[in-house]
């Protein structure tokens, strides 16, 4: 998974290309709009999943020995009431962030209507050409997307409400990993990155995975302790007599 800062990186990247195109081509704009918020929602989604483990194949995952399987983990999820409470501020937070689009639409359909007079007010203070004056105008224009969702993001975090670790509906737990169902056929590799957090509680019947950069996923079973002692075994790579990295609650 890429790290925060690369990920700026790469989105700053992505931006000043939209910005490019726009000013060469602008009568592009609204596929451009529309290839930005799905590269946005890729992003999202990528970051949801990154974190899972050591990079091990898929195939050689599912072909080794099953040892648990739990196709009913999210009914048992939602008899979490504290997920619960934590789910429902996820919701108010999406519902934040997609009262913002009505907002970003504002700023591109005002980019697009005085286009023409931005890149001639640039162009009268000294920019050499229309086409560096239209790279100028996109690029603020996304940037300043980009920052209203980056603030929003803060203001958010800020608020104290907890942010729920992944659930995923179901999950197969083989010698070589954990496949997970309905996330895109993520597969968390064994054994887990140095510095994972493996935590049980057996009262409300999970077992949940914190990696080093603070993803978390939690993997709800009748089978708790089970699953506990398998990735124990499994997934926690340690020197002889080391016992790091696990806790029960």
């Amino acid at each position: 998974m890429l790290s925060e800062r690369m990920m700026l990186l790469v989105s700053q990247i992505y931006l000043a290309i939209l910005s490019l195109v726009l000013a060469v081509a602008p009568q592009y704009y609204m596929l451009v709009f529309i290839i930005y918020f799905i590269a946005i929602m890729g992003l999202g989604m990528y970051t949801a999943r990154g974190g899972g483990g050591t990079r091990v194949p898929r195939e050689e995952v599912e072909k080794a020995r099953t040892l648990l399987k739990e196709d009913k983990a999210f009914e048992l999820a939602m008899e979490d009431e504290e997920l619960v409470r934590q789910f429902a501020g996820q919701a108010k937070t999406m519902l934040i962030m997609f009262m913002l689009f009505p907002v970003y639409i504002v700023i591109f359909r005002a980019a697009t209507t005085y286009y023409n007079d931005l890149v001639a007010r640039l162009q009268s203070l000294g920019v050499p050409n229309e086409t560096t004056a239209g790279f100028i105008v996109w690029l603020s224009v996304f940037e300043s997307m980009f920052l209203i969702s980056q603030l929003s993001r803060r203001i958010v975090a800020r608020s104290g409400r907890a942010q729920p670790p992944m659930v995923p509906h179901g999950f197969r737990v083989t010698e070589r990993g954990i496949i997970v169902k309905g996330s895109l056929g993520q597969v968390i590799g064994f054994p887990l990155p140095d510095g994972s957090e493996v935590k049980l509680n057996e009262t409300k019947n999970y077992v949940e995975i914190k990696y080093p950069r603070g993803n978390r996923i939690r993997l709800y079973t009748r089978k708790a302790r089970k699953l506990y002692e398998y990735i124990q075994r499994y997934g926690i790579r340690r020197e002889e007599g080391q016992d790091k990295g696990t806790e029960a609650i």
